[in-house]
Formats: structure tokens, C-alpha cells, sequence
């Protein structure tokens, strides 16, 4: 695929529905700087197009799970396929699906009476029918259209939300004399102890945050498309269009309405539901009818790549590679629908039990940043193993599990240091304390990746890769 479907299909997915009603809670308690939490991933995204996403697309793999069996050897490489394959393609595509849910529900509490069910069923089964029928293609060609509505509509209302409060000057004195204060304006933290953004978090968000995640070296639903693109180049200038439009472009205009939302429902109990009511607010009749389908095609986009992605995973990673092995293409797909089912069913029983869409965001980082590192390492160090992710991966839910139940009055920014600490320490000592990688493996995934020089350089001086001439490559640094 070219690369500026791709680089707006990502960018479509990450706009979502639950996207501008956590980042109007950010501001209403942290003011702009507490956007920082989004932006920061910023610097792992720079990082994805200019190394891993021309690294991923060597890898000619379908999910990142694949990755694993032709990164380690032996029985624990296929067994940490497997558990990944469960691990992202069930209970975190379920879980993400789960907190768009809830944030349909609110954007509907906010605008209308109309029973939730009336919308969201009607809308699932939409997505459900052309995700299954025209499979990853349709979801990326929808993408790119559901993209542009959403995008425009999110800029009307930003520019409507101005004009309300009296624009840029109106905003800012109103700001200025309510008990939300002018701090909220403050793009970079403060040293002082009581500010919307100390410092210390600000320092851990871009220090660390953009790191210990899910996506640090761009797995998941990102790498599905940089592994359709049609060579390195495409995947390389995908992800670069995908940077540019969600943390310069789009991030803006749900920052305006937020800052406007705050002092029209000063106050008010639930900052998530500022969104939607400002949209109610401000917006004209037609207009609002524009952004609410804006936002809906948002949540389409989002629910139809987690479906996609998690039939991939299923599929690839569970059933063909652990149940049926030889079996009709045919047969597969239809696995991947009625997975596809499953997955639906699970998210929406798990967004009746959540209450906060950002709350949830930073549990689900929290309980996956202590392997983010061991995700990075894999491709730059070649003593990693499968026991290095699988000992993190653990480590970190357990730790952020233990954290947010027993400490739940901790700040987001310790609950990651500390979470971090302790599954760093684990798998390091747990990657020592076991046997490397075979050599005949690593040499087979020099040869197909072409990793960076330094981590590798044991490997890059064996006889065999200076014969197939992966070893100048290197030296060029074209990785």
C-alpha cells in the first residue's frame, strides 16, 4: 500500500473517540502541560520511522508476535509467541476496545438522551460487516475518509468553542479570573511544588514514558501497516506522515475545545463529559451533526483496526501456528470472524466496568512499561532472549497490578518509575541468569533484519555474514 494511505490510516486510529476526551481531562486538571503525556510519545514515534519501521519491514512478518520465533530459538520463543498472541491479540485489543466503548457512551450522555444501544449496536455491526468482508484493505481505505471528517469536525468545534468565550483574548481573561487559573495555560512545568505540572512528572514523560509502553519500538496495530507497505521507503515516509499529523495537527484543536470547555462547566464533576457538552454548547444544529459523525467515524476507525489486528493475532499466533496448521485459507478467515465476534462481545462487557478513559490509558501503560525497554533491546543487543521479555512482561503486570490496588493514591509518574525499576532489575538478571540465543538463529536474523552494528558486533564478525555481505551493510549504517 502507498504510503500516505498508510500514514493516514495510523493517524485515523490514534484519533479516535476516547482520544479528545482524555486530553480534555488532562487539561482540565493539568492545563496543557499535562498533554505532555501524549506529546512525549512523540519521541518514540521519531524513533519508529527513521529505525524500527524500516527494521519491521525486513522482517516480513504479519504480526509483531511473529517476530519472536525468528528473533529466539527453542521452545521458549514459541511458547512467548503464544503468550503474546493472548496477551495483545485478546486482553489488550479487548481492553482498548473496551475504553472506545465507554467513550462513545460518554460522548452520547453528553449530546442526547437516545439509549446508548441504539447507536452503538447499529454502529459495531457496520464495522463488524466491512472489516470481515473486505478485510485489512477496507479498514485502511475507510480509515483515510473517516480520518478527514473527523479531523474537520474537531476544527469547527475548536473554532466555534472560541468564539463562545470571546475568543483568544476572552479565553484567556476568563481563565485568568476563575478558580482554574491562568496555569492552565502553561505549556512547560514549573518548579514549584503545587503546579498542574511539576517538573519530576514532566521529566518522567519524556525521559521514560515514551519508552516503557506497548508500542516503543512501534508493535501492534502501527506495524500491521508498515509491514502492507510496498517497501522500506513507503514504510519509512508512512510513519513519518502518521508523526507530523497526530502531534502537530490534531492535537491542537481538542487542546482549544478543552481550554474553552473548562471555564463554560467550571466545576463540573466528570471533566471527560466536557467534550461532548461542548459540542452541545456551541456547535449549530448542522454542525453538530457533522462533528458527532466526525467522532463516530473515529470510533470506526479505531474498533475496526483492533478487530482487524486482533483476527491477526488469533489467527496467526494461536490458532494456525499452535491448533490447525494445514488447513484452507478459507478456513482461516472464517476462525478470524468468529474472532472477531468474540473480541466485540469481551470489549463491550469490559467497558461496562470502566468509569475513566484516562484512567484506563495509564493503567494499561503502567501495566505494560516495564517491557517496553526489553522491546527496544531485542533489535539493538543480541544477548536478549525470549525469558528477557517474558520475566518483563510479568514482572510489570504484576508490579502495576500490586501498585494500583494497594497504593492507588500514588501519582501516575511514581506508579511508572517504580513499575519500570522493578521489571528492569528482573529481566536483567533473569537474561544473564539464562542461555543465549542460539547462534545459528541470531546469524538467520542478522542476515534477514540487519540490526544495528554495535549490540551485534559478536555476530556481524562470523565468517558467514561477511560471505553474504550483511556485514558492510552495517558498517553503512543503512539500518
Amino acid at each position: 500500500m502507498p504510503w500516505w494511505l498508510l500514514g493516514v490510516s495510523m493517524a485515523a486510529t490514534n484519533f479516535s473517540i476516547d482520544t479528545p476526551i482524555a486530553v480534555t481531562k488532562f487539561v482540565a486538571q493539568e492545563g496543557i502541560g499535562g498533554v505532555w503525556f501524549m506529546w512525549s510519545s512523540a519521541i518514540s514515534a521519531v524513533l519508529v520511522t527513521f529505525f524500527f519501521s524500516r527494521l519491521w519491514r525486513r522482517s516480513e512478518v504479519i504480526t509483531d508476535a511473529q517476530i519472536i520465533e525468528k528473533r529466539y530459538s527453542g521452545n521458549s520463543a514459541k511458547y512467548l509467541r503464544l503468550f503474546k498472541g493472548i496477551y495483545f491479540g485478546v486482553i489488550f485489543n479487548a481492553f482498548i476496545m473496551g475504553w472506545v466503548f465507554l467513550s462513545l457512551a460518554k460522548v452520547m450522555a453528553g449530546i442526547t438522551d437516545i439509549d446508548i444501544d441504539y447507536i452503538l449496536w447499529p454502529t459495531v455491526i457496520l464495522v463488524f460487516v466491512y472489516s470481515v468482508s473486505a478485510g485489512f484493505y477496507g479498514v485502511v481505505v475507510t480509515d483515510f475518509f473517516q480520518y478527514f471528517i473527523a479531523l474537520i469536525g474537531s476544527i469547527f468545534l475548536a473554532y466555534y468553542s472560541l468564539q463562545h468565550v470571546g475568543g483568544v483574548d476572552g479565553l484567556i481573561e476568563g481563565l485568568q479570573g476563575s478558580s482554574a487559573g491562568p496555569s492552565l495555560l502553561n505549556f512547560m512545568p514549573s518548579l514549584e511544588d503545587n503546579s498542574l505540572m511539576p517538573l519530576s512528572v514532566f521529566l518522567v514523560y519524556i525521559l521514560m514514558q515514551w519508552w516503557a509502553h506497548k508500542y516503543s519500538d512501534g508493535g501492534g496495530k502501527h506495524i500491521q501497516r508498515l509491514l502492507s507497505a510496498k517497501n522500506e521507503q513507503e514504510a519509512f515516509k508512512g510513519s513519518a506522515l502518521f508523526t507530523v499529523l497526530t502531534y502537530i495537527f490534531q492535537m491542537w484543536p481538542w487542546i482549544i475545545t478543552a481550554l474553552c470547555g473548562v471555564l463554560v462547566f467550571e466545576g463540573i464533576s466528570d471533566p471527560e463529559m466536557i467534550y461532548p457538552k461542548m459540542m452541545v454548547e456551541v456547535l449549530p444544529h448542522g454542525l453538530l451533526g457533522l462533528v458527532f459523525v466526525g467522532l463516530l467515524g473515529a470510533f470506526m476507525s479505531t474498533i475496526d483496526t483492533h478487530l482487524n489486528l486482533g483476527g491477526s493475532y488469533i489467527v496467526n499466533d494461536i490458532y494456525k501456528r499452535f491448533m490447525v496448521k494445514e488447513a484452507s485459507n478459507k478456513h482461516y478467515i472464517l476462525v478470524s470472524r468468529i474472532s472477531m465476534a468474540l473480541l466485540l462481545l469481551i470489549a463491550v462487557i469490559i467497558s461496562k466496568n470502566l468509569d475513566s478513559v484516562a484512567g484506563a490509558w495509564k493503567f494499561l501503560l503502567t501495566f505494560a512499561s516495564g517491557a517496553g525497554l526489553t522491546w527496544i533491546i531485542r533489535w539493538f543487543w543480541w544477548r536478549a532472549n525470549a525469558w528477557t521479555e517474558f520475566s518483563g512482561m510479568i514482572a510489570s503486570g504484576v508490579s502495576a497490578s500490586f501498585i494500583h490496588y494497594y497504593y492507588p493514591d500514588w501519582l501516575y509518574s511514581e506508579k511508572l518509575v517504580v513499575t519500570v525499576s522493578i521489571s528492569t532489575f528482573t529481566w536483567l538478571i533473569v537474561t544473564f541468569l539464562t542461555k543465549p540465543v542460539s547462534e545459528k538463529k541470531l546469524i538467520e536474523f542478522v542476515h534477514l533484519v540487519r540490526p544495528g552494528y554495535f549490540g551485534w558486533k559478536s555476530i556481524y564478525q562470523k565468517p558467514i555474514l561477511n560471505r553474504i555481505g550483511s556485514y558492510p551493510m552495517a558498517l553503512n549504517f543503512r539500518c
